[in-house]
């Protein structure tokens, strides 16, 4: 009974720390210091990661609909592809994985 317990409690804290993990943060539309309006849009939580972000938005359409993105239009969104603009080089360790 107890070792039922333990797994079913192991089992929900590790389910709820993945949904804590990939949580999406809305952003409100802002203007930055320049005068420049920025599109209310829809971004990956901080994770300290690169290569798992949704990296920018092509079309108004991508803005609310992260999971659209494919920058390097190779069919892998960019939240699952290692390699977002196909230059070789692992998004953790690329200046500009978006070759922007």
């Amino acid at each position: 009974m107890i070792e039922k317990l333990v797994a079913r409690s192991f089992f929900l804290v590790a389910i709820s720390t993945m949904s804590i993990a990939s949580a999406d943060v809305y952003v409100d539309g802002y203007y930055r210091s320049d005068g420049t309006y920025v599109q209310p849009h829809v971004r990956s939580s901080p994770d300290g990661q690169t290569w798992n972000n949704y990296g920018p938005s092509q079309s108004p359409s991508e803005r609310m609909n992260p999971y659209q993105r494919d920058y390097d239009n190779d069919g892998l969104s960019n939240q699952y592809d290692h390699d977002s603009d196909n230059d070789g080089v692992f998004d953790n360790y690329d200046s500009n994985p978006y070759g922007r």
